[in-house]
């Protein structure tokens, strides 16, 4: 009943962004006020809850949880001539994988082409091999002795509950990590803008109110998530600061937690809460690579909850797709299956402008695993899944002048690989063999093709051309290193915790292939050990090793995740009454950074430096915007009175502060002499007026 009823609520949630996503591009096309477009979505949002739980409380005992099939045949029991084939392909996949891993453990530029082309192999030939035999092919009923689908319900609670306290207690981690990120800047001004205003603004809200093009990405703002965070911070009387950080990251987590816990329990039934506990461990100890950074230290961002919530949550979607076809649903089960994919692909675009690669990337994936197991629902959910993120492209590619720059440019492979498994060889090597072995260690029949098909789809993306091409078509070129994120890493090597045992009774006459027979009983040994190594020896937890903004700490409260003296200046500046009528405002860097994220009733020159290059304004502009970013810093060059009182009367400047440096006083006597006045202490900054 539990689980039913959590995972009920869950469905729902995807539901309600997607209906939010679809008023949002509505208040975008029309510029109304979003504000209305909130009660609605609230409304409809607790209407569906109420309907999917009460569904789910009222549905039977019983779960879509087919058993394993112990390890699967090795043999091929209908294809006697292709048993040669498939043992040729385990044997080839097997060496590969040891090659690949080894490859991960001398991580190097010189290593990496061989590297890659080994975890291609593993990944293409066990793939291969699963469907020879049968493994990565649709399970019928009537050729298994077996039930495929008992009822795993009852015997689920101490793991449900498990799960919860695992999900309480990352989610309370979410609130003590402390991260700034600079793309903050941006996401969070979005959301202080539309709680401020009511309008999906599709020009800048930071330099200015709406007159310059958008400094990110150069064209539509599709993502929708910065705006519900607005709405309900206007919705609720909280900052969009407080929401965003404070309420979105400890439910994005938990979020997070149940739809891995979902995709174990659909891929390992049986095993499921060993591969949960492997997969957020490996979470939690990937702090040296983006595996670990866009977990619990960066929860508030769409792109972070897109990966960690929405793509796991999609691959479970897709496999109850099969599995309720097998256990005989009602009609509307299938289509209600159906629809959540549907949805789940609206939902995606929301959180992320990067779901108009990552969909057809995860389409791609699903119809080879589709054609394995010879499901036309699973190529029907994968194409529901991905029309809202094509949709969504086109409506990018044709109204966006890029993603991300003016130029944008692909990384290479390797750079790509390294953002997404880190540095650290045994963390490396530990990525790759469960991308590797994919195929192996999810349940036989979707969940073997789909896995084995997004390691080997998200491994060959980054084929020679490839990402070039994907640029040249999206312009998504800064964005493309993500796109191994398509395999769900965490749960794959999660599943190496629990590799099934083959038994030695199904494999057959030991004189047919005395050597693979032999060892295949500790497989599940080898795999877990490898995962164990893996974590043990190139481990590093998320709250001490993350970084991309600056260094990751750990408060002892929970607090927004910026820089907090810089948030104490700028909140004296505004209750002193500095910030009205769209004030433009000098302020050292990283409070000028801070105030983008705060407010949206005056504007700083310089949110970002990387912004200053996207907006569309004469040379003169940009260069006197760091200019004066530079004065306010008082550190290094200070520029001439009559060189300030050029910059300062060509942005119009209302008030300029200067912070704590060795040069402060000639600062304020720089300003003084170009016109400003009245210096007074403000928290750490010294500012003047325009007099």
């Amino acid at each position: 009943m539990l689980r039913r009823v959590l995972d009920a609520v869950v469905d729902a949630v995807v539901v309600s962004f997607a209906f939010w996503t679809l008023l949002y591009c509505l208040g975008l096309a029309t510029q109304w006020s979003l504000y209305l477009s909130g009660w609605l979505w609230l409304v409809v949002s607790l209407g569906t809850l109420v309907v999917l739980v009460l569904r789910a409380v009222r549905e039977p005992g019983r779960s879509i949880s087919p058993p394993d099939e112990p390890g699967g045949s090795f043999l091929v029991r209908r294809r006697p001539s292709r048993q040669g084939l498939a043992m040729s392909l385990l044997g080839v996949g097997l060496v590969a994988t040891v090659v690949a891993g080894v490859g991960g453990l001398v991580w190097t530029p010189g290593t990496f082409k061989p590297t890659w082309a080994a975890t291609v192999v593993a990944t293409g030939a066990l793939l291969g091999w699963a469907w020879l035999t049968g493994r990565a092919q649709g399970v019928d009923p009537e050729d298994d002795p077996e039930d495929p689908l008992r009822d795993a319900e009852p015997r689920g609670v101490l793991a449900d509950l498990g799960v919860l306290a695992v999900m309480a207690g990352c989610a309370v981690a979410s609130l003590l990590i402390h991260l700034a990120d600079t793309d903050d800047p941006y996401y969070v001004n979005r959301s202080v803008w539309v709680a401020e205003h009511g309008n999906a603004a599709l020009r800048d809200t930071m330099f200015s109110p709406e007159v310059f093009n958008s400094p990110y990405g150069g064209g539509i703002p599709i993502a929708s998530i910065e705006s519900l965070y607005g709405v309900v911070a206007h919705m609720t009387g909280l900052h969009a600061g407080t929401v965003t950080y404070l309420v979105a990251t400890p439910l994005g987590t938990a979020l997070a937690v149940w739809a891995t816990w979902r995709l174990c329990r659909r891929w390992a039934p049986r095993r499921a809460f060993l591969a949960f506990a492997g997969a957020i461990a490996f979470l939690m100890l990937s702090g040296d690579s983006m595996l670990g950074n866009f977990w619990i230290p960066r929860m508030w961002q769409g792109k972070v909850i897109a990966v960690t919530f929405l793509m796991p949550l999609i691959w479970a979607y897709l496999t109850e797709v099969v599995d309720g076809r097998l256990d005989g649903r009602r009609r509307r089960g299938r289509w209600l299956t159906l629809g959540l994919l549907l949805a789940a692909g609206i939902a995606f675009f929301g959180l992320t402008p990067t779901a108009v690669v990552w969909g057809p990337v995860m389409f791609g994936a699903v119809l080879a695993a589709a054609v394995l197991v010879r499901s036309r629902d699973l190529a029907l959910g994968g194409l529901l899944m991905v029309a809202g993120p094509v949709t969504s492209g086109a409506a990018v590619v044709l109204l966006s002048t890029d993603v991300g720059g003016e130029t944008p440019v692909a990384l290479p492979s390797r750079a790509s690989f390294v953002r997404i498994l880190g540095e650290i060889g045994p963390m490396v090597a530990l990525g790759l063999v469960a991308l590797c072995l994919a195929a192996l260690v999810a349940r036989r029949g979707a969940p073997a093709a789909m896995a084995g098909a997004s390691a080997l789809v998200a491994v060959l993306v980054f084929a020679p051309g490839v990402l070039p091409l994907i640029n040249t078509v999206t312009g998504s070129g800064p964005i493309l290193w993500r796109m191994l994120y398509v395999a769900p890493i965490p749960v794959l090597a999660g599943l190496l915790a629990c590799a099934p045992w083959p038994d030695r009774s199904r494999l057959g006459d030991p004189a047919d292939h005395p050597l693979v027979l032999r060892f295949a009983p500790a497989a599940g040994v080898v795999a877990a050990l490898v995962l164990v190594a893996g974590l043990a020896a190139g481990g590093r937890p998320v709250w001490a090793y993350t970084g991309h903004g600056g260094p990751v700490t750990v408060s002892s409260t929970p607090t927004w995740k910026l820089d907090l003296p810089a948030l104490d200046d700028v909140r004296l500046l505004e209750k002193k009454g500095y910030f009205e009528d769209d004030a433009e405002v000098v302020l050292p860097p990283r409070r000028m950074k801070v105030m983008t994220m705060y407010t949206t009733e005056a504007f700083p020159v310089v949110p970002r430096d990387w912004f200053v290059q996207n907006i569309e304004e004469p040379r003169a502009d940009k260069d006197a915007r760091r200019l004066l970013s530079q004065l306010a810093t008082g550190q290094g060059f200070v520029p001439t009175p009559e060189r300030a009182r050029k910059a300062l009367e060509r942005l119009d400047v209302d008030l300029v502060c200067t912070g704590e440096s060795p040069n402060k006083d000639l600062v304020v006597r720089v300003l003084e002499d170009s016109g400003y006045a009245d210096p007074r202490d403000v928290g750490t900054l010294t500012c003047l007026t325009r007099g």
